[in-house]
């Protein structure tokens, strides 16, 4: 059998214990092919990031952040919160910015609940670039790469080189998972890789993530926590999660309902559920 290498290695691993639950160390040793040994290494250092959790003899899944799903999907998870974190991050855009938006429908949310069109809107989303261009003011930088049809959004070298050649006020990206100690994370290792370039580009990066994020790990690393400028959640986040970020030095706003949000038009490619070749960013 062909030798697996890290990470896909670690990928399967996690996708098998997703799949199948509680699995011994000499199950997921026949199951990818490799001695139990390294399997046993690998579970130390998958645990070590919170992504699985080790028992007597095996592994079972830990809170690890599977891939997303479609924008019609996400709508339907904490949608509300959602809907409430875009309102309060919008409100942080300030006339004349220019602010990078990554995929997803709490930045989607965003994009459509800002206040000011003199801004400039950078964005790998298929999503947030048709909400944008709907709109006489802003200005609109869409960045090229490969699509990546599940989350709507264009990665890779391309997009990567481009972020290289901007500056922006600031970075609004979505989180698959944050927390204190490993800090920001995505799913899929183009994605991670595209978000850094984002952070890279950008003088200050604010993560909206609703509650069901925080405290919760991924197998890639976008950022340290350090990085975080502010994080923008919803009123269900764990209070003693929330001084842990503060704590770390990470500004952190709680988008309240009685907030506001404004109403949102009837869109059908947010509403119609996804078939087969459908984009839609993962809900976060």
């Amino acid at each position: 059998m062909s030798r697996i290498l890290l990470p896909e290695r670690w990928e399967r691993l996690i996708s098998l214990l997703q799949a199948q639950g509680r699995l011994s160390v000499e199950e997921i040793a026949q199951r990818l092919g490799v001695s139990p040994p390294t399997v046993r290494r690998d579970l130390a250092r998958i645990e070590a990031r919170g992504l699985v959790q080790r028992t007597w003899g095996g592994a079972q899944p830990s809170r690890w952040v599977p891939p997303g799903v479609t924008l019609a999907e996400s709508r339907g998870v904490n949608a509300a919160e959602k809907a409430h974190i875009g309102a309060a991050a919008a409100r942080l855009v300030r006339p004349g910015e220019c602010v990078i938006l990554d995929g997803g429908f709490t930045t989607h949310e965003l994009a459509r609940q800002l206040g000011t069109d003199d801004v400039t809107v950078v964005t790998n989303s298929l999503d947030v670039a048709r909400l944008v261009a709907g709109r006489r003011g802003p200005r609109l930088v869409m960045l090229g790469g490969e699509l990546l049809a599940s989350s709507g959004t264009l990665v890779g070298p391309a997009t990567q080189r481009q972020l290289a050649d901007l500056l922006a006020d600031r970075a609004f990206l979505g989180a698959n998972a944050l927390s204190p100690d490993a800090g920001l994370c995505a799913d899929m290792a183009l994605t991670a890789e595209t978000k850094r370039a984002m952070v890279a580009a950008a003088r200050e990066l604010v993560v909206v993530a609703d509650h069901s994020k925080l405290g919760r790990g991924a197998l890639y690393r976008v950022a340290p926590i350090d990085a975080v400028d502010t994080l923008v959640t919803d009123e269900r986040a764990d209070g003693a999660l929330l001084e842990a970020f503060r704590a770390a030095g990470v500004e952190v706003i709680v988008a309240a309902a009685a907030d506001g949000v404004a109403a949102e038009p009837n869109d059908p490619n947010l509403d119609t559920a996804a078939g087969a070749g459908s984009v839609g960013p993962s809900p976060i």
